[in-house]
């Protein structure tokens, strides 16, 4: 519950139990991806900074520093 920052009560007041169950399979596939990243497996496809901004290309808009 402290995941969410709600209380028991709040849940089971306020929840339907598909609304439980999909947070817990989702709290469950967000541990199993920080587990892959501290053990420095990978997850999806990465790449790197130059050729996002190459594939992106004129839809990415600069701003000046000043």
């Amino acid at each position: 519950m402290c995941e969410w920052g709600l209380t028991p009560e709040y849940i089971i007041s306020n929840w339907t139990d598909e609304e439980f169950a999909l947070m817990i399979e989702k709290l469950n596939e967000r541990k199993q991806r920080e587990v892959d990243a501290v053990q420095g497996r990978r997850v999806g496809h990465t790449i790197d900074d130059q050729e996002l901004f190459r594939r992106m290309g004129p839809s990415v808009k600069y701003r000046s520093a000043t």
